[in-house]
């Protein structure tokens, strides 16, 4: 009777049913004080209300009745760790081990431990052989989520943390992990979401509701950024990443000096933060007091007690700075050191199949197969290219159109593409397009036109200037088959060394730290785009950043009229647009055109050998 009991009892308990698990405990405890399973339990029961001391009291009395149960040397492992005991921890679920080399469990805990005594490696290997033996254990995907993270993996984080959540969904540190991979590979609207989901759990973290500004203000939101950052400086008045992220909107408002004040009572107490050292460098720069804030941030880069994230912004500044005092060697130094820091696993055999795979499924014969969502809308603009290729200053002319938003870099149609490879069939993008049925392209194509309707207003036209977007203008023939696509160009050398000097945050591209590996990248871009020129039936146009700067009028005539629009004179002082532009460009875009950036590689020359190579071995640059 009372074993059935006790299983009751442990189906509760995977249940979270906890209280009513304990009563059947107590009851049979109540006439067998020495019954080990019940005891087992309750072990288990205060050990997750982490009342330490009764914890021990099962443990011990149950292990005096049985010295052999690896149950029970994996609970008192887990006791020790909970004191902060992780050498005798260690032995515990080591020994659990002896006795039951398949305990999954025993294995996760281990890989905790080791992972806590700075032994990542073998962590990593504990946590592998309990999902070897158990793939759902929730603790070690979480486990291997969080380190696939800490490794600068974010998508296998992603993936490991998703399927833990599934079995636990009440862990907040799992489910705050899962919002910074989010986070971390550029999908804003998911992190929003998860961050919102451990402040909703209650937390008062003052880096969760700062890393929900920052995801919102990716996603445009910056009155919603605003509110984040000041809620964390509610919790912590003196917070940096909030103060630092504060002072950068200002910044973007054109109010540097409100930046200024806000930072220099912190600079002044000697409370600032590397974030913030760098966040108030930028502001001086923008006021034209670039000497000043090299001054003031160049002492920084030999603190050797610098994390790389921040080391990463200090250096890319100094190279902002020098590179505008025309010390282009030193500036050259300073970006290299930090893409050094910032180098991302980028493969390049990786990156060909993907095109490849692109392209075959895209081709003309494969477009005229698939179904289309018959939308007759022409109200998307989808303006694509190189990052650093001119694509703020053509989206900045079109939305001084008064039929026209700008809307900047969305992430929709990448997202969507991400989650069309996430199928019951297992069947990845782009190949699964080809099953989709009329109704599912039309469901798809649904959301990202209700969120452009919302933006429009009047507006006849939006632009989305996510330059990531030329991989997936199959994809948007089929959704938006009368969009209009403008492609913006740019000399390859200018725009691979554009790249190399240009911090582009925790959602970089992987290839931009390496001067071959960005004209690799370069390569695979031409060639995908050159496919599409040939297979689309998209309306679509080229725009040349050399144009645009030699003769304005006559570049955003011909985009104004490729958008079959009446022109407006207002497009050529865009400049004076009052529009905040969020991205890498916001300062350029708010003064005339200039023809500095123009040929600006040369003043790298002795540098840039490996981009040149690598475009010249694709055909890009002469010899």
């Amino acid at each position: 009777m009372f074993q059935m009991d006790l299983q009751k009892a442990e189906r509760y308990m995977d249940d979270r049913r906890v209280q009513e698990a304990e009563d059947i405990c107590l009851s049979v405890l109540a006439d067998r004080p020495d019954h080990v399973r019940a005891l087992r339990i309750m072990g288990e029961i205060r050990l997750r209300h982490r009342e330490l001391d009764e914890a021990q009291q099962y443990i011990y009395a149950a292990m005096e009745l049985d010295e052999q149960d690896p149950k029970l040397f994996n609970q008192r492992g887990r006791l020790r760790n909970n004191r902060g005991q992780l050498d005798t921890a260690e032995e515990d679920f080591r020994h659990a081990l002896e006795l039951d080399p398949n305990f999954a469990d025993a294995y996760n805990n281990l890989g905790h431990v080791l992972r806590r005594k700075g032994f990542a490696e073998a962590a990593e290997q504990c946590f592998r052989k309990a999902l070897a033996r158990s793939p759902e254990h929730s603790g070690a995907n979480l486990n291997l989520g969080a380190a696939m993270f800490e490794q600068k993996q974010p998508e296998k984080a992603i993936r490991l943390l998703e399927r833990g959540l599934k079995e636990d969904m009440a862990n907040v540190v799992g489910r705050y992990n899962l919002g910074l991979a989010y986070h971390q590979v550029g999908r804003f609207d998911e992190a929003v979401y998860t961050y919102r989901q451990v402040i909703a759990a209650g937390s008062t973290d003052p880096d969760a509701y700062s890393n929900l500004s920052s995801a919102l203000q990716a996603m445009g939101d910056l009155e919603g950024a605003v509110s984040g950052f000041e809620t964390a400086l509610q919790l912590k008045p003196d917070h940096g990443p909030s103060l630092a992220g504060l002072a950068g909107l200002l910044e973007l408002a054109g109010n540097p000096d409100q930046g200024v004040a806000l930072l220099a009572p912190h600079l002044k107490r000697g409370t600032a933060t590397p974030t913030m050292h760098v966040a108030y460098s930028r502001l001086l720069r923008s006021m034209d007091r670039g000497r000043e804030a090299l001054r003031h941030i160049a002492p920084l880069a030999r603190d050797a007690e610098l994390a790389d994230p921040e080391r990463t912004a200090i250096m890319f500044t100094i190279g902002d700075l020098l590179d505008e005092m025309k010390e282009f060697d030193r500036a050259f130094v300073a970006y290299r050191q930090a893409n050094q820091l910032r180098r991302a696993r980028y493969s390049r055999s990786a990156r060909e199949r993907e095109v490849t795979r692109l392209m075959e499924t895209f081709s003309r014969a494969g477009l005229d197969s698939m179904p289309r969502s018959e939308r007759e809308t022409d109200t998307p603009v989808f303006i694509v290219g190189m990052p650093r290729s001119g694509t703020s200053l053509v989206e900045q002319v079109l939305a001084s159109h008064s039929m026209v938003h700008g809307a900047g870099e969305l992430r929709d149609i990448g997202l969507l593409a991400i989650r069309l490879g996430i199928n019951d069939d297992n069947i990845l993008y782009p190949e699964c397009v080809r099953g989709m049925k009329i109704r599912q392209m039309r469901e798809c194509s649904g959301p990202y036109l209700s969120r452009l309707a919302r933006r429009a207003g009047s507006a006849y036209r939006v632009t989305d200037k996510m330059w990531q977007n030329f991989e997936h203008l199959g994809l948007i023939e089929l959704l938006y088959p009368r969009s209009r696509v403008i492609h913006c160009v740019r000399d390859p050398m200018d725009t691979g060394l554009s790249c190399y000097q240009q911090s582009f945050g925790t959602a970089g591209p992987p290839f931009a730290y390496d001067l071959a590996d960005i004209g690799h990248y370069y390569g695979q871009y031409r060639r995908l785009m050159d496919h599409w020129k040939e297979v689309s039936g998209l309306q679509m146009i080229d725009v040349a950043y050399e144009d645009m700067v030699a003769d304005l009028e006559s570049e955003s005539r011909r985009l104004i009229s490729f958008l079959d629009l009446d022109w407006e004179q207002a497009c050529l002082k865009f400049y004076e647009n009052p529009r905040l532009v969020r991205t890498a460009s916001h300062a350029q875009v708010k003064r005339p055109v200039y023809s500095s950036s123009i040929g600006r590689w040369r003043n790298y020359e002795a540098h840039v050998q490996p981009l040149a190579d690598a475009l010249r071995k694709g055909g890009f640059i002469g010899n």
